[in-house]
């Protein structure tokens, strides 16, 4: 969340690489109706405040500040997370954007802002803040049903369960009611497939009548950690459905939101953009932080008995559902999405979690999975279709781009999932899935229509994401990666990976490394490397199927980096196999594929992989392997034929390995030995027979779980039945990194070839001192690594700096010094002495572009640089590969020497548009730098 004011925060206090970003909007953020009422006059100071430090002021004093930093928008929405830092605690918001009262209000804002030459950036299209309106005007809402499983007397029919009625939620648009507006109850019967689960035909749910319920107890919630509830008894009696012996209860609740599979909603919300164009409200942009829909932002506090029991579901939607996919589904099918452990049961296993499948066979357990993924997938592409759609109007209609820059989730696997540490500082430990791993956010996401960050990137335009928020640092850079990942596929190549939550020198070294991402760097790095991601060659398959298959966990099973990520829908539509053993997607080329958890591939992505492999690719499944495919077809065959590997599909999702090793052979001989941590579904195993031509490349308990099959053109498919760990933070204690030795010695990172050693970025970042990326217009990043410094700091927005300074005292940050002797990185030598950041491009053997900190000089390809007499921050570099026109920066005092192209006979340098003395001599620029433009943008003209 916060990734908007957190940009805004970053460009204020992080001075990496001599920080200077373009021109920012202005901000007000409203945390009550009383605020927008106080902006229609101008002269009315509101408080402002973004953090400890009290801020009041008025609309015309952030005009004001706008108009002098050239700003040429203001953004103005509202977001409750700020309230914490404000006076208006128990304030009401009851004036939403759906309503005439509020576009009034804003259409006097607008007035004022437009005579500042600024337009207005607002929150219209935010499922969150529409809803009384919409009711108003078509009669539905938002609709969603909390479940939960019992007994129930077989003989008599009588049954009393106890269940939490939630009353409100609260999330970055403020409170809104939870109505409770019906209760009723499903008898069913079960039958025992496994320990984890059970099976239930849906015609044997069957509603009750009669269905009762009282109030016995209620929780104001702040004292318990939970949110304010009422405790319910919902009862029953009856001989209908004789022998019968479980029940699912639910409640149905009513929620301030659209129903958005209403066919009135897109009509709805092209009425609300044309009401704001019809009242000449000049809308430059959309405020889009977190596209969810209604939902509570308390990560952990409004659960049954430890589980996330409540979806959205409204006729419309079900109707969709069955439309779609010649699949009944209703309110009774709830019961396929309930998860937990059967305490009612009286036996010792009355412990471990259960779930509903829809039969016995593995077929009908995988088509329980698929029915799960549908609703995910249906409920999260339909919300961003409806808002995209609407988008594409409202651009239509105000006449120009709606920029949407954003992230959809408020929360992040793994940031929000929860381990339970007792007395330890628990962000230090989201690495790694170990035994005191409780619970995984995903579902929550999931159910919340804002999981697949991929599907959003084509409403949010330009979009980042959050994963570095609350203090952890991402030290595995999976955040990282997942940024450069869902930038790649964006209409703007530039996505964000905010962070905050920690002291402000955690934070330089943590955005260095985003930076050297490509994650919407700093204006001097963003002049480097051309504004878009580094390069990998590695492309891993995003695990949707993951919350599907089991709701505790959901959208990682290892957290690295150095590759990109991808789900396998937009692969299909985006990707395409290229002759030379390479998929491309968008700009980026990949010559190995990745599967981590991909239990129902989509249509397709198995003839994909054929075709890829044939023509020279590389292609390693991990886990389980697949018995249907998304549409619903049998794709075992397949499967097996591509992958050398003949596995029986049972009742169980592979086999418990808990304490195991997995031991490599063959191909895979050099990889390191790896223990399983867990029993959970992401660690089990999945034992194959190998086909006569395939190699046996891993064992565990000598059962075989790895093949590898070679294919003419130097293509490989290689199937590993187990999951890969990879922890560079050593979060345990230990580093671990089984998924790179298994990439490396499939040769996914190769070497330039240039050097006996292998310069890959990506290799020499796992398993050196630095981390090392390369970009399109071949600029090379090196930065200092920042991945074992432990999290201990509190991991509140804004900072107390006095605390951040004793925390840092007593956990030191490591050396951010960089130092290279005749270092072979991505094709090049290079020596060089500095500290945190450095990048460089040659043109041929020409220095073109450099950047670097606290350095006076660089040897590269055995050509000596020198810039300065003492050390420096030094960046400079052809603006858009245009070798007449450069720009620099520089942080220092003295005379600087830069190298310029050989054809350069004259040059020029202004500052602000006026003249700076410099001088050319022996192909170089020579100049003193002033305090008055040190840091500063110097503009180069080259002749």
């Amino acid at each position: 969340m916060r990734s908007t004011i957190v940009k805004w925060i970053l460009n204020l206090f992080v001075g990496i690489a001599l920080t200077t970003s373009t021109v920012e909007a202005q901000t007000i953020i409203l945390t009550s109706d009383q605020q927008l009422n106080d902006l229609t006059d101008p002269d009315k100071k509101i408080d402002n405040s973004l953090g400890y430090d009290s801020r009041l002021e008025s609309l015309r004093d952030v005009c004001k500040r706008g108009k002098s930093y050239g700003s040429k928008e203001l953004i103005v929405a509202f977001d409750e997370f700020f309230r914490q830092y404000r006076t208006d605690k128990n304030t009401e918001r009851n004036l939403t954007p759906d309503m005439d009262e509020y576009v009034d209000k804003i259409k006097v804002v607008s007035d004022f802002v437009s005579k500042q030459d600024m337009g207005l950036c607002l929150s219209l299209l935010s499922p969150l803040e529409l809803g009384l309106a919409y009711k108003n005007q078509t009669g539905n809402s938002g609709r969603w049903l909390a479940y939960k499983v019992g007994l129930r007397n077989p003989r008599t029919g009588q049954f009393s369960l106890q269940m939490w009625q939630q009353l409100f939620w609260t999330n970055n648009k403020g409170q809104t009611p939870v109505k409770l507006k019906g209760v009723k109850a499903y008898a069913f019967k079960e039958k025992v497939v496994s320990t984890s689960m059970r099976s239930v035909n849906p015609d044997d749910i069957v509603l009750l009548e009669n269905v009762k319920y009282e109030e016995i107890d209620s929780i104001n919630g702040s004292d318990q950690g939970t949110i304010p509830m009422k405790r319910l008894r919902i009862y029953g009696d009856g001989i209908q459905c004789a022998g019968f012996d479980r029940v699912m209860v639910m409640l149905e609740y009513e929620t301030q939101e659209m129903d958005y599979f209403d066919p009135e909603a897109p009509a709805f919300l092209s009425n609300l953009l044309k009401k704001y164009h019809d009242k000449k409200v000049n809308l430059t942009s959309l405020y889009s932080d977190e596209m969810h829909i209604q939902q509570d932002w308390f990560y952990f506090g409004h659960h049954e008995e430890g589980q996330f029991a409540e979806r959205y579901l409204t006729k419309n939607m079900a109707c969709r559902y069955e439309e779609k996919y010649n699949q009944k589904f209703d309110d009774r099918y709830m019961l396929y999405f309930a998860y937990g452990a059967p305490m009612f049961r009286p036996t010792t296993d009355a412990v471990v979690n259960i779930q509903y499948v829809l039969g016995e066979t593995p077929d009908a357990i995988h088509r329980t999975f698929l029915l799960r993924d549908r609703y995910y997938r249906m409920l999260n592409d339909d919300v961003v279709n409806l808002f995209k759609n609407a988008k594409v109007y409202g651009e239509k209609l105000f006449g120009h781009e709606l920029s949407t820059s954003a992230h959809a989730s408020w929360a992040q696997s793994p940031t929000i999932d929860y381990w339970n540490c007792e007395k330890l500082y628990g962000n230090r430990y989201k690495y790694e899935y170990t035994s005191n791993f409780i619970w995984g956010n995903t579902v929550h996401q999931a159910s919340a229509a804002c999981y697949d960050y991929f599907k959003w990137s084509e409403y949010l335009q330009p979009t980042g994401n959050d994963f570095a928020e609350g203090g952890w640092s991402d030290r595995n850079y999976y955040g990282a990666a997942m940024a450069a990942s869902i930038g790649v596929i964006n209409k703007y190549p530039n996505a964000y990976a905010a962070a905050w939550g920690m002291p402000d020198k955690a934070l330089e070294r943590k955005m260095a490394i985003n930076y050297a991402y490509g994650a919407s760097p700093s204006e001097p790095i963003r002049l480097m490397t051309g504004n878009v991601h580094r390069d990998t060659e590695v492309l891993i398959l995003y695990p949707m199927n993951l919350v599907a298959v089991e709701p505790r966990f959901g959208s990682w099973m290892t957290q690295y980096g150095y590759a990109n990520y991808l789900t396998t829908d937009k692969l299909l539509e985006m990707g395409s196999v290229q002759s030379d053993g390479h998929i491309q997607v968008a700009e980026k080329k990949y010559g190995t594929l990745v599967v981590m958890f991909e239990p129902l591939p989509e249509k397709g992505l198995l003839d994909m992989m054929e075709r890829f492999v044939k023509a020279g690719g590389k292609v390693v499944w991990f886990s389980t392997p697949p018995l249907i495919d998304k549409s619903g077809e049998n794709c075992t065959r397949q499967w097996q034929r591509l992958f050398g590997a003949q596995y029986n599909h049972d009742c169980y999702m592979g086999e418990i390995a808990s304490g195991k090793m997995i031991d490599f052979s063959g191909s895979l001989s050099d990889v390191p030995d790896q223990s399983i941590l867990t029993d959970f579904i992401v660690d089990r195993i999945y034992p194959v027979t190998p086909v006569s031509n395939a190699e046996i490349i891993a064992y565990s308990d000598k059962k075989v779980v790895g093949t590898m099959l070679k294919y003419p053109d130097g293509g490989i498919t290689c199937y590993c039945g187990f999951r890969p760990r990879d922890d560079q933070s050593a979060s345990l204690g230990y580093e671990t990194r089984t998924l790179f030795e298994i990439l490396n010695a499939c040769n996914a990172y190769p070497s330039t070839g240039k050097f006996v050693v292998n310069d890959n970025p990506s290799y020499l970042s796992r398993t050196g001192e630095y981390f090392v990326s390369s970009f399109p217009n071949s600029t090379t990043m090196v930065v200092a690594h920042y991945r074992t410094h432990a999290e201990s700091w509190f991991g509140g927005f804004s900072r107390n700096q006095e605390d951040d300074e004793k925390v840092l005292l007593e956990n030191p940050l490591p050396s951010d010094r960089i130092e290279l002797k005749q270092a072979k990185i991505n094709g090049h030598e290079v020596s060089y002495i500095g500290r945190l950041s450095l990048g460089f491009r040659l043109d041929g053997q020409q220095l073109i572009a450099f950047s670097g900190q606290q350095c006076n000089e660089i040897t590269l390809d055995g050509t000596h640089y020198k810039f300065a007499d003492t050390p420096v921050d030094l960046t400079f570099s052809p603006v858009d590969n245009d070798m007449s026109r450069y720009q620099m920066y520089v942080a220092g005092e003295g005379k600087i020497s830069i190298p310029l192209p050989a054809h350069v006979k004259k040059a020029e340098v202004r500052f602000n548009g006026k003249k700076i003395n410099c001088s050319v001599a022996d192909h170089r620029l020579i100049l003193m730098i002033l305090p008055v433009y040190a840091g500063k943008r110097l503009d180069l003209s080259l002749k």
